[in-house]
Parts: structure tokens; sequence; C-alpha cells
């Protein structure tokens, strides 16, 4: 009985050793698979911004790449494949220790593409048994650029010459390449094979320019992109050069009137680009600023003659010339005779701000009108206290009138209380009269709303005379508001009633 026993606890020892072995292999055998799972972290390379982005030219930019393994170098390379060595200057790179930037401080149209980072494997040391263990990497963005439009030697005034073809330059420059459209003094140009108007890469050209063709022309530019659109313009001033032409209503020979002892004014006009020089002369001799006086604008010249006998009479020559060519004018001096002064000289009515004066009148309805006729008058006038300062009319306010029937003449944008001094001299073509005696008138005080401060025919009215208001605000009140002649309101006002 007692072998049996003992059989059994070694076979129940051998069965605990083999659980402790096979316990054993199983916790080893975990270990390895442990071993097999646990994969390495991986390094990579990172930028920032990771995004595509889209720049204007001239703009700047920063693009920072860095890697998880803080021991491995870095470089850039630009679109042509070279690597970026320069630390300064309009592109470099920075090195900011954990990280590698690539600066842009003006960005340029040449900027566009893509840029890459990548490892540099050989200024890396990190190595196991003589061998580099960072694999090569690399990481790119593309830069996209835009550039705005601009206007390049686009001058805003340009010449052309008349009768020869032009061209108006317009450089536009851009990117997206921007499209082109024309307007001429606010109005669309259409553009044909045939046309007068052709465009060109850089403007438009007009075959056989005129005179019309000048004035404002509008190159207006359209760009579209990806990311929105924009539109810019630039307006032109095209001056056409032509030779000098006389004024179309005026003939090329002209009379002009004086008396001796009297100063005439002869007037010579002419259009021209660039503006004309003018001379004068008589009997083939020239006359000059150092023996005459000759007054010189851009388009017109005169000369002022004193006539001191008779001799002066006869015939004068202007010329008008300019790179382009030559237009001549003669004026034909003849003696006239001087006009009597007024006769009739009396103040009609009167308010805060307008003097209503008659000086009689008369118009002649001859056709031709006689030379020695009356065609308006001239008035002098000035304050009374302004005069006795300087006891002279060089600053007196001066108001020229033409003549008509009946017509009676409004001295308008007073100063109301105030006294005037004022003169009278008739005009015909030969020049002006005497002046009148002066006489001495006086506007009213600035009345309250609703009363009235008027004297002469324009008192005695009764305010509800409807007729009569509306004859006096067609005579009176509405030239004087426009500084227009009185005569022409009677003659509407008759019309009317």
């Amino acid at each position: 009985m007692i072998t049996p026993r003992i059989t059994m606890t070694r076979m129940h020892f051998g069965f605990n050793f083999l659980l402790l072995i096979a316990a054993a292999s199983s916790i080893n055998g975990n270990q390895q698979i442990s071993k097999r799972t646990a994969a390495p972290v991986a390094e990579t390379l990172r930028l920032a911004p990771e995004e595509e982005m889209a720049h204007f030219v001239d703009q700047s930019r920063m693009v920072t790449c860095s890697h998880t393994n803080q021991e491995v170098k870095l470089k850039w390379r630009n679109p042509k494949n070279v690597v970026i060595s320069e630390t300064k200057g309009r592109v470099h790179i920075e090195d900011k220790g954990d990280s590698l930037s690539l600066i842009f401080e003006a960005i340029a149209r040449t900027d566009q593409g893509n840029w890459t980072c990548e490892v540099d494997v050989d200024g890396t040391t990190t190595a196991t048994d003589g061998r580099v263990t960072v694999p090569a990497q690399r990481k790119s963005f593309k830069m996209i650029v835009y550039e705005p439009i601009s206007f390049r030697d686009t001058s805003t005034v340009q010449t052309a010459v008349e009768d020869k073809d032009a061209t108006i330059r317009c450089e536009v420059k851009g990117h997206p390449e921007p499209s082109v459209s024309w307007y001429f003094n606010g109005q669309p140009l259409f553009f044909s094979n045939n046309g007068r108007y052709s465009k060109l890469a850089d403007g438009m050209s007009i075959k056989k320019v005129v005179q019309n063709d000048s004035g404002e022309y509008t190159c207006k530019a359209f760009q579209i992109s990806a990311t929105g659109s924009s539109f810019e313009e630039k307006t032109i001033r095209l001056n056409i050069k032509h030779k000098p032409y006389l004024p179309a209503w005026k003939p090329s020979v002209t009379d002009a009137y004086g008396y001796v002892g009297g100063v005439v004014n002869l007037t010579c006009e002419a259009t021209a680009e660039p503006p004309a020089n003018f001379s004068w002369s008589a009997n083939n001799k020239k006359l000059t600023p150092k023996s005459h006086i000759i007054y010189n604008g851009r388009h017109v010249s005169m000369l002022q003659i004193m006539i001191k006998t008779s001799s002066i009479f006869g015939k004068y020559k202007c010329e008008a010339k300019n790179e382009l060519g030559t237009v001549t004018q003669e004026i034909h001096l003849k003696e006239g005779t001087k006009p009597d002064p007024p006769s009739l000289f009396q103040l009609r009515g009167v308010n805060s701000d307008t003097l209503d004066i008659d000086v009689g009148a008369t118009k002649s309805h001859d056709i031709p009108p006689d030379p020695t006729t009356v065609i308006g008058y001239r008035f002098e006038l000035m304050p009374t206290d302004e005069y006795l300062k300087s006891r002279s009319w060089d600053r007196a306010s001066r108001r020229d009138f033409d003549v008509a029937d009946g017509a009676t003449y409004l001295l308008v944008q007073l100063i109301p209380d105030t006294k005037y001094l004022i003169r009278v001299a008739a005009r015909n073509a030969a020049g002006l009269s005497d002046w009148t005696e002066v006489k001495e008138f006086s506007t009213h005080p600035l009345q309250p709303h609703g009363t009235s401060g008027s004297s002469g025919p324009m008192a005695h009215a009764k305010p509800t005379d409807v007729c009569f208001k509306f004859v006096w605000f067609l005579a009176v009140a509405l030239p004087a508001a426009l500084s227009i002649t009185h005569h022409r309101f009677v003659d509407l006002a008759k019309a009317r009633f």
C-alpha cells in the first residue's frame, strides 16, 4: 500500500513541474509578441502654414519647415531645384534652431512654382555603425503669384498730328493677363478690321486723325482669377496737333473803324495746336511791342492803336504761325466818326441792389448798319465814398450793353443803402463817345420781408395788380438775378401781353 502512494506523489510533482514550465513559456511568449507589435514613432517633415495661398507681387511671406527629430538638418530648394543658402536678401533662409524658415521679403512673379524643404542627409550627423539612419524626406508647397493691374509708361496727356495715323499708348500689365476695353468721351469704342480704330498690345490706333478725335480716351482693364476679380482704368487726354485756323464765322478780311484822337483795338483769332505765335504788320512793315501795344493770349492777339493822324488808317495784317502751318488775316482800318454821348440819362427805378437807367436807346434797323450808328452803351459806376478817396475812375465797375429800342438798363448786384456815381458813353463801330455828366443815385436799404423798397414807376404799382407783377418780374427781377440786359425781357413782356 505504501508503494502506490509514493508513485502518486511523484506523478503529482511532475504535473506541477510541467505546469510551471508551461507558465514560464507562456510569459516568455507574451513578451516576444509584445516586442514584435511595438512600432517606433514616425519621424516626419512639417510645413507651416501648410495651405496653398495666392499672393500679390511685392507682398511678404514666411514658411517654416520643421522635423520631429530636432537633430536632423534641413534645407530649402527653389522651383529650379537650387538650394537656398542666402541668409539675407529678398529671398533667404533663417535657422530658428528647431526649424528652418524660408523668407520672402518682396514676392516677385518669378517666385511662382514649387518650393521644397528636405532633409539634409549629408549635413545630419546622427548615425549607427557609420551609416546614416535618417531617411531622405521632402515636402513642398506651391507659390501662386498674382500681379495686380498696372499701367506702365502711360501718359495722361498724349498728342497726335492731324491727317496722320495716331497711337494712344496704354500698356496694361498684370497676372492673370487683364482684358482691356476702350471708351471715348464716356462712350464705348468698337474695333473692326476695316474701321478707323484698331486695338494694339500696348494701346490703340486711329487712322487719319481729325480735330474731332481730340478728347478723353479711357483705357479700362479687367482681371479675373481663381480668388476674385479686379478693375482699374486710366483716362488719357488726346490733343491733336494742327496748323492755325481762323474762326469759321470770321471772314479772312474784316473792316474796323476809328477816329482821329481815338483808340481802336484790332483783334486776331486763330486756333492752333500747339498755340500759334502772332505777328502784326502794316504796309509790309512789322509792328513790334516796342512801338505798339500788343496783347497776346493763347489763341488770340490784340493790337491797340492810338489814332493820332489820318495816316494811321489803312490795312493791317495779322499772321498766326506754328510748326505745322500759317494763316493770315487782313483788317482794313477805316476812318469813322466819334458818336455823340447819350442825350438822355435818368433813373427809372431803384431797389436795394438794382438801378434802372434810361439813356433813350433807339436801335437802327439799317441793313447793313451804318458805321456811325450807335450799337451800345458803356456804364461806369463806383460808390461815392470810394471815389472821394481816390478821385479816379480807374477802379470803377464797367458794364457794357447792346442797344435796343426803348430799352432801359439794369445795373444789378449793387450794395444796399449806398450812393453811386455813374456815367455813360455811347458806342459805335469807331469807338466810344465822350462820357456824360456824372450823376449820383442811391440804392434803398434792405426792407423787411413783405414790404416794397422801390421808387419811381416800380413804386406806384398796386401790389394786387397781378399783370403788373408778372411784367415787373420779367422786366426787372429775373434779369437782375441773371445779370441779363433789360431790353430782351421788355420785348418778351410785350409779346406776352
